[in-house]
């Protein structure tokens, strides 16, 4: 041992080629470490999005159905038929209208639960009695069936509004079944099943995985399972009757299911190439740190320091310069222009991680877009199909091109929304009146009205600020659209009011170097749940919201140097506070 270490060059050798490989073996466990971790939070991620999706999905189509059959039952020429309560006159319009909303099963009733006309197979399994103690409501409910999971939504067939009376009711169903299941499958890569209590009604997968997939139904979180030798993580997801609530039968379940074994394969490849790269590596350092003790030690010396910097810092872009001078150990030049390559084939690994997940990131977005435009798309369509009928009065096709023109303009301002959300937001930084800004915002959020029903407590002796007067009344007017829906919202409601109390209160005050901006409306209030997503894009209690106003005020306010702040009690209203700087932030100018 004396003599291994005797000679400097030894020395050298030795400590260079141990240092080699544990900076290596380091970097090589760390990769294969982080590479197993992101594999397995990437598959629970993935299945969890499928599973989400699964359910928006199922719930489109049941609130298609319900919005479709509440359409139908408000066709003068089906509560003509229905009043009759002559099953010979019903059955053809049942049969027209299941084929006309793409129902699986359609089944008119009168107000006593007779049936009067069923169309499709397997609709005489429907409870009728489940629905009829719900008189002018809407309900919906699960029926177990040899084909699959049956989901019926009913709708009351209502003549006259003052009280209304009840004619009889609509059933229409659609079946979750194996074709569905298959459908969903395609749509998000994931396998799915539909069971209700431990029976499996439909699956993408075999029949024989039935036994399996009982066995999981009741869990809760990822569990896992395997079938025909193979590893699956399952997520159970219990079903949501629909919109219009109705008690579910049971406890019917979405099982959606991704194979473990198929995603972490690419593992073993991964694992047996690090494995055999680091032996090559370290029998090249090895041989070339003799070489470069023999020689010079400076350009192993470097290569040492780039793998202790990535080992403890992770920056791939750290690189070795390889020089070509006369001097210049040619295998050194070797070793650092394999750590380059290394570093560079990793980055590249990371940079394809993000673009997957800015991928997976754009179809959650293109989901919910979606499903914001297919509503008003569907009222244009059954506004169009009521003017092509070429029967309507004039009442009517008024009524319809109103309906038309409505959404529209809606379809418009999710577009624009969408659009203001997305890009980059840009300012143009001036002096502005605070108190003037207020009074533009409260006249735009109340156009159309005689008289605002708002009032302003601006403070008179509020100095001018800089900042981008036009970005803050766009941030403004949706704070105050949204005060004034919510305001509306609660006096239909029925919701106590002080009297003579306003609906929605604008307040200016200085504080310190800041200015404060404060929205109170007398509105509905928020819960606990609603306050914790007001700020996620896409989220809003309202059927004709697109959930985008507060995330582009945050953005904005936020853009100016500001803060925004919401606090609100169920039952009583919410307040909105908005607080900017008297100078522009020097990241906005």
């Amino acid at each position: 041992m004396i003599r291994l270490t005797s000679t400097l060059s030894n020395r050298i050798f030795i400590a260079s080629t141990v240092l080699a490989t544990l900076s290596l073996g380091f970097a090589f466990y760390f990769v294969n470490a982080r590479a197993t971790a992101e594999a397995e939070a990437e598959l629970r991620r993935g299945l969890t999005e499928s599973a989400t999706l699964v359910d928006q999905r199922r719930e489109n189509l049941t609130e298609t159905l319900t919005t479709m059959a509440r359409l139908v039952a408000d066709l003068p020429k089906l509560k003509a038929a229905v009043e009759t309560g002559d099953p010979p006159t019903v059955q053809p319009l049942a049969d027209e209208y299941r084929s006309t909303i793409a129902a699986d099963v359609l089944l008119l009733t009168d107000p006593l639960g007779a049936v009067l006309a069923v169309s499709g197979n397997d609709a005489r399994g429907i409870p009728i009695a489940a629905a009829l103690s719900a008189s002018f409501d809407e309900s919906s409910l699960f029926v177990p069936q040899p084909r699959g999971l049956l989901q019926v939504v009913s709708v009351p067939i209502l003549l006259g509004i003052d009280p209304p009376e009840t004619l009889g009711r609509l059933y229409a169903g659609f079946f979750m079944d194996d074709a569905l299941a298959t459908r969903f499958k395609q749509d998000t890569g994931s396998e799915v099943a539909f069971a209700t209590g431990q029976a499996v009604l439909a699956s993408s997968l075999p029949h024989e995985s039935a036994p399996a997939l009982s066995r999981i139904t009741g869990s809760t979180g990822i569990a896992s399972v395997t079938i025909g030798g193979e590893e699956f993580l399952a997520l159970a997801r219990p079903m949501r009757p629909g919109p219009s609530g109705g008690a579910a039968a049971s406890a019917p379940v979405t099982l959606v299911l991704r194979s473990r074994t198929r995603r972490l394969e690419f593992l073993t490849t991964i694992r047996a190439g690090l494995v055999g790269a680091l032996i090559v590596t370290v029998l090249l350092a090895t041989f070339l740190s003799y070489l470069v003790a023999r020689t010079m030690t400076r350009p192993l010396a470097a290569v040492t320091s780039a793998m202790r910097d990535v080992a403890a810092t992770g920056d791939l872009t750290r690189r070795v310069a390889v020089r070509s001078r006369a001097w210049d150990d040619a295998d050194a030049r070797l070793l650092a222009s394999a750590f380059n390559t290394l570093t560079e084939s990793i980055a590249r690994f990371q940079r394809q991680a993000a673009q997957k997940e800015r991928l997976s990131s754009l179809g959650r977005m293109s989901t919910v877009i979606a499903h914001e435009v297919r509503n008003p798309l569907m009222i244009i369509r059954a506004s169009l199909s009521t003017l092509r009928g070429g029967r309507a009065t004039a009442s009517e096709m008024r009524e319809a091109v109103a309906d038309i023109d409505e959404e529209t303009t809606r379809l418009n301002r999710i577009v624009t929304e969408v659009l203001d959300f997305a890009r980059p937001v840009r300012f143009d930084m001036a002096e502005a009146n605070v108190n003037d800004i207020c009074r533009a915002s409260a006249a735009a959020a109340w156009a159309g009205e005689a008289a605002p029903a708002v009032r302003l407590e601006l403070d008179p002796a509020l100095p001018a600020i800089v900042t981008d007067s036009e970005r803050l009344r766009t941030a403004l007017v949706n704070i105050l659209t949204n005060a004034r829906h919510a305001a509306e919202a609660g006096a239909a409601a029925g919701a106590p009011a002080p009297p003579a109390a306003p609906p929605v209160v604008v307040s200016t005050r200085r504080r310190g170097d800041r200015v404060a901006v404060t929205v109170q409306d007398r509105g509905s209030g928020m819960t606990a749940e609603q306050m914790a997503h007001i700020f996620d894009p896409y989220f809003t209690t309202r059927r004709t919201g697109t959930g985008l106003g507060l995330p582009i005020s945050k953005n904005i306010v936020e853009g100016l140097g500001g803060s925004i702040a919401v606090t609100s009690r169920f039952g009583e209203g919410t307040e909105v506070r908005i607080d900017l700087p008297l100078t522009a932030p020097e990241a906005a100018a």
